[in-house]
């Protein structure tokens, strides 16, 4: 845990409406320090925090992309002024330029037609209006793995149970000479149920079925299909995207292999609670023995994606 306390604010602003951030330089490099989300309607909620434990899942989550080998901003756990933060590193270089895919998808006039058959401009969630804008729209013409990406993104945020990525929080960079890439993954904060008390948990903990409910069954992502949320294990399990069997078939043997990791890297942060860190682990382990698991079985049972028995030499794992 570092202590921000005398590291002064610099000039640089950062937006987003998920709590209070500002800006410093540790060790000559820009980052910014998130703040835990001030709880206020937790009286209507029965929620016993007083702050949110977003700097701790931010820190997590961010965590478990490094050790899947996805691009992300570097986090760094600390205090400042008695609270506990994440520090996140500004990914951004002199003369960058973040375009977040909202922004991109509101320059589209695509002729195509979302999930309800509807005219669409692009500006929405739906699902298939995302991957219309991410296959034709002339910016992202030339820019390596954004597909990949955006299901890379949608299998680790089931993962993790992240149910706020959006259009808002990815994105493109654009370079000073004008190249452009893929800024790396990005606001992870959102996840492992980040505003729950340790009597909440414990309550979910001892009812299986309602534990079930949270872990997969009942979640749901801000995407949408047909008019309706989305609910990521139904869509990962269904099998009918090529683009995530694709992911699923490189990230699970990843997943398997750094699983003990995963359980260590959670174990290893003195600031949870006991009962916090079994929740958490089980959480993981429980969308990934449930839903992660068995699609990537069931794709290797139909002959999808190459068998490991079979030996395939140019099998990524």
């Amino acid at each position: 845990m570092i202590n921000f306390d005398n590291y002064r604010q610099n000039d640089r602003m950062y937006g987003g409406s998920a709590g209070r951030k500002i800006g410093i330089v540790y060790e000559n490099a820009d980052y910014i320090i998130k703040f835990p989300g001030n709880l206020r309607e937790r009286a209507m909620k029965n929620i016993n925090l007083s702050y949110s434990n977003s700097p701790i899942c931010e820190y997590i989550g961010s965590k478990i992309y490094e050790l899947l080998d996805i691009p992300v901003h570097e986090t760094i756990l600390g205090k400042r002024n008695g609270k506990i933060v994440v520090a996140c590193k500004d990914f951004m270089e002199q003369g960058d330029r973040l375009y977040e895919f909202d922004k991109i998808k509101v320059t589209f006039e695509p002729s195509f037609l979302d999930s309800n058959g509807n005219e669409t401009n692009g500006t929405g969630v739906d699902l298939y209006e995302i991957l219309m804008t991410i296959y034709e729209h002339p910016f992202l013409q030339g820019v390596d793995g954004v597909e990949e990406r955006f299901w890379q993104m949608f299998i680790i945020d089931a993962l993790i149970g992240n149910g706020d990525r959006n259009n808002t929080n990815w994105g493109i960079i654009v370079k000073a000479d004008g190249s452009k890439q893929l800024a790396p993954v990005y606001d992870n904060g959102n996840c492992l149920n980040c505003k729950w008390d340790i009597e909440h948990i414990q309550k979910v903990l001892a009812d299986e079925k309602v534990f079930i409910s949270e872990a997969y069954n009942g979640r749901r992502t801000i995407f949408e299909l047909n008019g309706k949320s989305v609910n990521p294990y139904h869509l990962i399990s269904s099998m009918e995207y090529e683009g995530c069997n694709t992911q699923v078939q490189k990230l699970i043997p990843v997943i398997e292999k750094r699983m003990p990791d995963i359980k260590n890297l959670i174990v290893s942060i003195p600031e949870l609670e006991s009962t916090q860190s079994i929740f958490y682990q089980k959480l993981i382990e429980t969308r990934y023995e449930k839903v992660l698991m068995p699609t990537y079985t069931k794709l290797l049972e139909d002959d999808i994606i190459p068998s490991k028995k079979e030996g395939a030499d140019n099998y990524v794992y």
